[in-house]
């Protein structure tokens, strides 16, 4: 896969599970729009009580300030009066200070944290470890989950769309048809299930993960002090200098209330977790995971800490206080909602998983294909060459100086020219020049022309292997350098490097040859199939009587055409793989 396609389908992940923070920061510290501010204060007011109204007359003879402005003062007032009244040790409103109390408030919270921590540290630590997780899960969980290739492509699927295709990138496509149709044939509910089921993930992370160590640090203390048992002393600290903090916190509480009833974080998610923190690697961890204690006791760690959220929230008046402070009775808080793409993430993570498997496969599929054909062209094999062998390739390849890829393609040629071309389609292409009509003397001709053409490519085969022959001259160079065990001096190196990028040369000129002289005999005898010469069957019978009647001339030219369409097809994959490799 290109690493373009590989960046763009992690970046589509990271948004489909709405990781990135930068627009979540940016909702949540949004203000009010002002003509919305103004429908609320003009609202408030029309409700006023008598005493209210009564307050607020009385104040405008202390103050030249407008109606608004004195309303806006007596709702903060109020809200002092009632964040006083029930709970007085958190803030000190005239020297604005945040009291000890507040911070005492908060030791069995950062307690109830801690148990938590190692686990969401590991699930947000980066975009691969929650992508594992969720891969996990949605594979337990979706019905008919699939997790490997052949679920959605079977091996003779794929051998059998390359053969047809001869394309790499029509079996990718191929594959993500399937996946796009199995992606989107899951119901809408089992997802938005799972999408609620993991919000606790989300809205649990701020305050997991929150700084307490700034947070107690301010109030000249740290969060181990904090989480230890017994009395522990913290110092007032400026509003100017902890506000920003404490609403840091506030929000993160509040995000953990917006689950309702106590929070249940998915025992799969738990398991691997645990299976990952004990050595299993993220591969091994996504097969079967045994279940353990442990997570069950997360679990429950985490609905403690929501007990613990809603006691906060419904004792401490943390979201009255920050509107004081910030002079604004309507001082907003945007609740954050994740917003989770499952069906996005799954397609994306499918995908890339799949295309890497399908990379991973592509040379057992695309041999396996070659395999079938050869076996099909050459029931019994391969011819080898007399001198060239594979051992030969090998050995340049290994000395580091020059490089022959060509043995495979040569040889395919070469059993074609030994095994179909000698041993029938010569004789066969003869006597088709012979048998044709006066109007069909052009493709006699151009059969005659082929016919030169390929006992060329045949003579040049010969020649090749035999210039690998030990008493040849080029075959005397190549072994004196090949098993030299003196030092080679610059004149060898450079006859041997001359000698192998000639051999290189002459193969590939017998391979270009070969195919525009295998794509010319097709061509005609296609030409003559679709010419449809009814007489040439009896014609042919009387060149070939015994052949004739075990297979027609239309029986013995399909064959043909066959083998050479395979062989076509063959050769142009050989050469690919040579070039790969």
């Amino acid at each position: 896969m290109p690493d373009e396609e590989r960046k763009a389908l992690l970046q589509r992940i990271s948004r489909s599970l709405n990781i990135e923070d930068a627009n979540r920061h940016r909702i949540i510290h949004s203000e009010i729009r002002a003509e919305r501010r103004n429908e609320l204060i003009r609202a408030d007011m029309e409700q006023m009580s008598v005493g209210e109204r009564l307050r607020l007359w009385l104040s405008g003879f202390f103050t030249t300030a407008g109606a608004r402005e004195r309303f806006l003062a007596l709702r903060l007032a109020q809200s002092r009066q009632r964040v006083q009244a029930g709970n007085p040790g958190l803030a000190d409103y005239d020297s604005r200070y945040f009291l000890p109390g507040l911070p005492q408030q908060m030791r069995e919270l950062c307690r109830k944290v801690e148990p938590i921590r190692p686990f969401f540290m590991y699930v947000w630590r980066d975009a691969e470890s929650l992508r594992a997780m969720l891969d996990y899960l949605l594979a337990k969980r979706i019905p008919d989950s699939r997790h490997s290739l052949t679920q959605f492509c079977s091996t003779s699927e794929l051998q059998e769309e390359f053969r047809a295709t001869e394309s790499r990138n029509r079996l990718r496509q191929m594959v993500l048809e399937r996946i796009s149709a199995y992606v989107d044939g899951i119901p809408g509910s089992v997802l938005e299930e799972l999408e609620n089921g993991l919000k606790p993930l989300y809205l649990f992370k701020d305050l997991v993960l929150f700084d307490f160590d700034s947070f107690f640090g301010l109030f000249q203390s740290s969060r181990g002090a904090a989480q230890a048992e017994g009395e522990t002393t913290f110092h007032s600290v400026s509003v100017k200098r902890a506000l920003d903090t404490v609403e840091e916190l506030y929000l993160a509480i509040h995000y953990c209330t917006r689950i309702e009833g106590d929070p249940e974080i998915y025992l799969e998610i738990l398991h691997f977790f645990f299976a990952v923190q004990n050595g299993a690697s993220i591969e091994s961890a996504m097969e079967d995971i045994p279940e353990t204690p442990q997570a069950r006791q997360l679990r429950r760690a985490i609905v403690d800490l929501a007990r613990e959220v809603q006691r906060i929230r419904r004792e401490l008046p943390l979201g009255s206080i920050i509107r004081f402070f910030r002079g604004d009775p309507y001082y907003r808080f945007i609740a954050y909602s994740p917003r989770l793409r499952l069906r996005d993430f799954y397609y994306s993570n499918l995908k890339i998983r799949m295309l890497l498997e399908l990379d991973g496969r592509f040379h057992e599929l695309r041999m396996g294909v070659m395999g079938r054909m050869i076996q099909e062209v050459f029931p019994r094999g391969l011819k080898e060459f007399e001198y060239f062998h594979p051992e030969i390739q090998s050995g340049i390849k290994r000395s580091g100086i020059a490089n022959l890829q060509v043995h495979r393609p040569l040889q395919f040629v070469h059993s074609f020219i030994e095994t179909v071309y000698r041993k029938g389609l010569m004789d066969f292409m003869r006597i088709i020049g012979r048998i044709m009509p006066t109007r069909g003397r052009q493709r006699a001709v151009d059969l005659t022309l082929f016919l030169a053409g390929m006992d060329d490519v045949m003579e040049r085969l010969r020649n090749f292997d035999l210039s690998f022959s030990p008493d040849s001259d080029e075959g005397k160079t190549f072994y004196r350098y090949r098993f030299s065990t003196s030092e080679r001096d610059k004149s060898q190196v450079a006859a041997y490097k001359a000698l192998v990028t000639q051999k290189d040369r002459d193969a590939r000129g017998i391979i270009e040859k070969f195919q525009e002289q295998i794509e010319g005999v097709k061509v005609a005898l296609e030409t003559i199939k679709k010419a449809n010469h009814a007489h040439l069957n009896e014609r042919y019978s009387n060149f070939e009587s015994t052949l004739a009647e075990e297979r027609p001339f239309d029986t013995r030219l399909e064959e043909y055409l066959s083998k050479i369409v395979s062989t076509q097809k063959v050769v142009k994959q050989l050469i690919a793989i040579e070039l790969e490799e």
